[in-house]
């Protein structure tokens, strides 16, 4: 309501009557200014105000009785109602200047915080923090500044900024324009937020590379320059570092021994190579880099399975952080194919998959490994009694799996002097025909040569060479262009035979390719006499089988324990056995001699004396009967001296002695005869020397046996004839004549 005191806000009151004077009342924001009809107002209102506040409305109502105003009554309630008022108003106004406290107090709190959090920031922030007023001298300087700079704040703030930046302005450019130049910005956020290299200097005078970026800020009234500095050298140090490690990998990838690929996964090119890949692969780098491993692989892998169009794994191991190492067989750019070992890793790039693939040539371990292959099927023919054949053929073999296209022979030289095809499966037939058998000359080709000449010999053009006079034509029919030959030796260095490695195209051997022929013709040489000993051991065995099978004498073996090993037939027929199973299934002999002491005796003087001889003794056959042998033995010793056993031979003496003892028997009857009839009887062997006088003898000439024993005929007894014409011929001759 309007303070204005107006006549029409005035309503004349009188007691007892209805009219009464109106007081202004402070507006409700919450009352309604429209009475109800139902309001009951006091007698002699005109009207003239309709819409009467509802707080004055009802007050005139409490204060109306009977239609009449009581006007004591409305002040009352008048009065009460602006000391409500009033009171309201002063509790606001409390409110209001406890609200303001506290915004100035949380302001402060604020402000004060503010600025602890951000001389926390200055204190510690990593960099330093500078700010320079606009003639370039320096008001402020963080602690990170102190130990960077070396100076305390005392003894830098007030000092131009190029005492501690001495580059910063230079030549014409002077330092506030220079940091005016550094706080400009740009539209690009990148150029507004890069770093600006400079120098700095330290108290000790020593100068550092330092990063700098500079803003413009207002500080009360005027402007200032923030400048933020880092100590760049230990990233410069780092880059150094990682410059110098970039050119020493790039180094080490260009100089690895094996070469370096870079392929992108998702087009399938290489995107970086080695300079050893192009040597590799026989390639420009451009080349290279336009190709993927589809056009550096043969359609097939040497285990028959496609090189491409089937998964195998390999690059999605390497993306995934696995080092996947496996051989491949390349192609160079003439088509050769490179058997190699790859290893692949993954490597990191923002927008492509990238994967390095480190390709080793392993063709000189694949060689080694078909030469030890192709050593140990030889081998292993010889072990498993395969033919000579067979065994010489493993060797062929691993030649032509190293020389691709090219046939290679083996020949033996007979006793005759012949040169003879052992093994020759891929030589053309007529060929083989006509070389089947030549002599050792020096113009019947490679091989018969270099058995001429004990030598190696090398022929590079057929066509030419003065060694295949008479074999060229069939040379050149079957294709055949060059010949390497080397002899087989043997372990005494006599020549055994030949290798020889045929071409299609005239060629002279690499340095490897002796080699290859040095091993395969000592591989040869180890076989062809391995055989040939064996040959000569198998007839050796069999006539010594022969030998012991047939002999007449009893001839075993036994252990160190005296069973039996070994026994021949004339020893099982001797001892009476059924088969010389059941001989030697006995535990021991002991029980076969007829005085078992004997047998104690014999082993005692085989261990003391290493062997016997003419061992007299009698053994009990299984049918029981008695029989004497002869024995002679020898003990047989380990490489350390130590008794492995027995060995000797037994001869049935049994028919000799009983027809000796008959013989002793007769001589000793005929000796009683001689001895007493009444002639004189001499006995002489064939040359006249006498070996028994009987006694009329010896009293007829007058010596006694034992005198006459030995003497000739003619010293012991003169015949003269009867005619006494001189001395008669010599009996004994006579007799032996007539």
């Amino acid at each position: 309501m309007s303070s204005t005191r107006s006549p029409s806000r005035i309503v004349p009151l009188t007691r007892g009557s209805a009219a009464a004077a109106a007081v202004p009342e402070a507006p409700e924001p919450t009352a309604l200014l429209n009475p109800t009809a139902s309001t009951t107002l006091p007698s002699g209102y005109s009207g003239r105000f309709p819409a009467l506040n509802r707080t004055l409305a009802r007050h005139l109502r409490d204060a109306t009785v009977d239609g009449e105003l009581n006007v004591d009554r409305l002040m009352e309630a008048a009065s009460k109602y602006y000391d409500q008022v009033d009171e309201e108003r002063r509790g606001i106004v409390r409110s209001m200047q406890l609200m303001s406290d506290e915004a100035q107090e949380l302001t402060r709190e604020l402000r004060e915080q503010t600025a602890s959090q951000l001389q926390a920031i200055l204190d510690h922030v990593k960099d330093v923090i500078l700010t320079v007023d606009s003639s370039g001298y320096i008001e402020s300087f963080n602690p990170t500044g102190e130990r960077v700079f070396g100076y305390s704040q005392a003894e830098i703030i007030g000092r131009p900024l190029a005492f501690l930046l001495p580059d910063l302005g230079g030549g014409a450019t002077k330092i506030p324009d220079r940091l005016e130049q550094l706080a400009l910005k740009s539209d690009d956020t990148h150029v507004d937020l890069a770093a600006h290299e400079t120098t700095g200097r330290a108290k000790s005078g020593e100068r550092f590379a330092a990063e700098l970026a500079v803003s413009k800020a207002r500080v009360g009234r005027k402007m200032v320059y923030v400048l933020c500095l880092r100590d760049a050298t230990e990233r410069k140090l780092a880059e150094g570092a990682t410059r110098e490690s970039e050119a020493r990998y790039r180094l080490l990838v260009e100089n690895a021994p094996e070469a370096i690929v870079v392929l992108d996964v998702d087009s399938g090119r290489f995107v970086d190579c080695n300079d050893h890949a192009l040597r590799f692969f026989k390639m420009e780098r451009a080349q290279l880099l336009s190709a993927g491993a589809e056009q550096i692989s043969p359609p097939f892998q040497p285990d028959g399975t496609p090189s491409f169009g089937i998964v195998r794994g390999h690059i999605d191991r390497a993306l995934s952080g696995e080092t996947p190492v496996f051989e491949w067989v390349h192609l160079d750019a003439n088509g050769k194919e490179l058997p190699c070992e790859v290893r692949l890793v993954g490597l990191p790039s923002a927008g492509r998959r990238l994967v390095r693939g480190s390709v080793t040539d392993i063709s000189e371990r694949k060689r080694a490994e078909v030469y030890a292959a192709g050593e140990r099927r030889v081998l292993e023919r010889l072990a498993s009694n395969a033919s000579l054949e067979a065994a010489l053929d493993a060797i062929t073999d691993v030649v032509e799996k190293l020389h691709p296209g090219d046939r290679c022979t083996i020949r033996l030289l007979d006793d005759d002097g012949m040169l003879r095809h052992v093994v020759a499966r891929h030589l053309p037939r007529e060929f083989c025909h006509a070389m089947h058998e030549v002599p050792v000359d020096l113009r019947f080709g490679s091989c018969a040569a270099a058995v001429y000449l004990s030598r190696q010999v090398i022929v590079a053009d057929i066509s030419t060479d003065p060694f295949w006079e008479y074999r060229r034509e069939a040379a050149l029919r079957s294709g055949l262009r060059a010949c390497w030959s080397t002899p087989i030796r043997a372990s005494d260095g006599s020549v055994i035979g030949t290798l020889a490695v045929y071409l299609t195209s005239p060629c002279a051997p690499a340095g490897r390719d002796a080699e290859l022929m040095a091993r395969m013709t000592q591989l040869a040489g180890i076989a062809i006499e391995r055989r040939r000993a064996e040959a000569a051991l198998r007839a050796s065995e069999a006539r010594f089988r022969g030998l012991f099978e047939h002999v007449v004498e009893g001839v075993y073996q036994s252990g160190a324990d005296g069973r039996l090993r070994a026994a021949n037939p004339a020893l099982v027929r001797m001892l009476g056995f059924a088969s010389a199973d059941e001989l030697m299934a006995l535990d021991t002999t002991r029980h076969l001699h007829l005085f078992p002491e004997v047998h104690a005796e014999l082993k005692e003087r085989l261990l003391r004396d290493g062997e016997i001889r003419h061992a007299e003794y009698e053994l009990k056959r299984t049918d029981g009967r008695v029989i004497t042998v002869v024995e002679n033995a020898r003990v047989v010793r380990d490489g350390a001296g130590a008794v492995q056993g027995f060995e000797g031979t037994l001869w049935d003496i049994t028919e000799r002695r009983r027809a000796e003892l008959a013989v002793h028997a007769e001589k000793e009857r005929a000796q009683v005869t001689l001895q007493s009839i009444g002639d004189a009887v001499i006995t002489t062997d064939s040359a006249g020397v006498i070996d028994y006088l009987n006694p009329v003898a010896e009293q007829l000439t007058g010596w006694s046996v034992d005198e006459a024993r030995g003497q000739a005929l003619d010293a012991v007894l003169r015949v003269v004839n009867e005619t006494g014409q001189g001395v008669a011929e010599n009996l004994v001759a006579r007799c032996l004549k007539e």
